[in-house]
C-alpha cells in the first residue's frame, strides 16, 4: 500500500464544523482510510489529565511533548480511536472537559511535530491496517485508494498537496447546538451543560486555534470554502464527494 498513489482529502475547519461526522462517511462512502487528526489532540489532553498533568500548566510542555512522542494512537475502525494499543477511548475523548483543557496540548510544538510525522505517514499508506476492508473507487476505469483526514492545519501544514483540499465553515451557534445534541446523544452532558456554555467554550477555542504561533486554523489559499450552517451531513457528504469525483479526472 505504501507504494500505491493515494487520493488525499483534507478536511479542515472550526469545532463542531461538521469535519469528522462529514469526512467519516464520506470515506466509508467512497472506501477510503480516514484519520480524525482531532482525536489525537484529544487523545493526548485525555492522557495528561488521567496522569494528573494540567495542560494549562506552560511549566509542563516540555512534560507533555515527550508523553505525545511516545504515545501510540492507532483508528482500527472509523468509529475506534485506540490508545497505546490497548483501549479504546473514542467516547470519553468527547467531553467538555477534554475540549475545554485541548488548547494546552494543540498549541505545544512538540506534540505537533510528533503527531504531524505520524499523520503524514498515515496519509502515504504506510500503515496498512487503516485501509483494512477499504476497496476504494473505481474512476474512469481506474481503481484509486485515498485517505480522508481532518482537522485544522491538515491543508496548510500536514498534506500541504492534498489532491483536495476543504475548508468548513459554519455559524457558532449552530455548532454549539450540534456538540450539545452529540453529547446528549452519547450520554455524556455533564452537569450543568448548556448551549451557550458550549458555545462560549468553542469561541474561545476558535480564538485561541487562529492565534496560537504554531499550526493556526486557516484556509489553505487553495482550499474550497464550504458553508455547512445550513447544510445536513449528507449534502456536506455529496458536496465534497462531487469535489472529488472532479478532481480525479486529472488524477
Amino acid at each position: 500500500m505504501s507504494r500505491a498513489r493515494i487520493f488525499r482529502v483534507a478536511i479542515d475547519g472550526p469545532a463542531a464544523s461538521g469535519k469528522s461526522t462529514t469526512a467519516k462517511l464520506l470515506a466509508e462512502k467512497l472506501g477510503f482510510g480516514y484519520i480524525d487528526s482531532g482525536s489525537m489532540y484529544r487523545a493526548i489532553t485525555f492522557k495528561c489529565l488521567r496522569m494528573g498533568i494540567s495542560p494549562a500548566d506552560p511549566k509542563n510542555a516540555t512534560e507533555i511533548g515527550k508523553l505525545a512522542a511516545a504515545t501510540t494512537i492507532t483508528f482500527p475502525t472509523m468509529t475506534s480511536v485506540v490508545l497505546d494499543k490497548k483501549e479504546d477511548i473514542s467516547s470519553e475523548i468527547r467531553s467538555s472537559t477534554i475540549t475545554s483543557n485541548i488548547g494546552g496540548v494543540a498549541s505545544n510544538k512538540k506534540v505537533r511535530e510528533a503527531l504531524a510525522e505520524m499523520q503524514r505517514g498515515l496519509a502515504r499508506g504506510d500503515y496498512p491496517e487503516t485501509f483494512e476492508g477499504r476497496k476504494g473507487v473505481t474512476h474512469n476505469g481506474k481503481s484509486i485508494m485515498g485517505m480522508v483526514m481532518d482537522g485544522r492545519d491538515i491543508g496548510t501544514v500536514i498534506l500541504p498537496d492534498a489532491e483536495l483540499k476543504v475548508f468548513l465553515i459554519a455559524d457558532s451557534q449552530i455548532r454549539a447546538q450540534r456538540r450539545y445534541d452529540e453529547m446528549v446523544k452519547r450520554n455524556k452532558l455533564e452537569s450543568g451543560e448548556t448551549v451557550e456554555k458550549i458555545k462560549a467554550e468553542l469561541e474561545q477555542r476558535d480564538h485561541e486555534d487562529r492565534t496560537r504561533e504554531v499550526s493556526p486554523l486557516k484556509k489553505a489559499s487553495d482550499a474550497v470554502e464550504l458553508d455547512t450552517s445550513h447544510l445536513t451531513i449528507q449534502q456536506q457528504v455529496d458536496a465534497i464527494e462531487k469535489l472529488i469525483l472532479d478532481r480525479m479526472d486529472q488524477f
